[in-house]
């Protein structure tokens, strides 16, 4: 990795502490009971996005408000998104969203904030961390604990297997 990287890696880790040092009102809930739901998303595979617009859909059907949010691991968006999206020239050097949307995004007070993405994604980690939503689910991975309050583990990168599974653990909540 290069000194340059490394120095980012850096200021968005401090960027992340000084986002936990804020109080936030977390209260676990379920899916049925979230009534404004947040969806963070990876918009850079084409299937994936397929698969988050589909649930959404589902979601919209069962009378939920859903409010999107996607980063697109890119130089810059070609402008046909059907949602609101950020690339990499939206990133401050904390590797941050710096966008009036993305901040937006942030502030509102979701019931459920769903981090739909099976991989690491250092800014869509950074909005769920920073997010004032109610509860934050996101999928497993060890050292990202400070991001989400209900992390679903599974084998699969399918992002399909992962939504199936979340909705098991999050119809458990009561």
């Amino acid at each position: 990795m290069s000194f340059i990287y490394d120095l980012k890696l850096r200021l968005h880790q401090k960027k992340i502490k000084q986002s936990l040092s804020s109080t936030k009102v977390r209260k676990a809930t379920n899916l049925s009971k979230a009534l404004n739901i947040g969806v963070l998303f990876d918009a850079s595979n084409d299937k994936d996005v397929l698969t988050v617009l589909n649930y959404t859909k589902e979601l919209k059907r069962l009378g939920k408000k859903v409010i999107l949010m996607a980063y697109k691991n890119s130089k810059t968006l070609q402008g046909d998104e059907q949602y609101p999206c950020f690339c990499n020239s939206d990133l401050g050097w904390s590797l941050t969203p710096k966008t009036p949307q993305a901040l937006d995004f942030m502030a509102r007070k979701f019931d459920l904030l769903l981090s739909l993405h099976t991989h690491e994604s250092l800014p869509l980690e950074y909005i769920a961390c920073a997010s004032s939503a109610a509860f934050r689910v996101g999928h497993y991975q060890e050292n990202k604990t400070h991001c989400y309050d209900l992390m679903v583990y599974g084998k699969s990168q399918s992002l399909r297997a992962f939504i199936i599974q979340m909705e098991a653990y999050m119809k458990k909540i009561n």
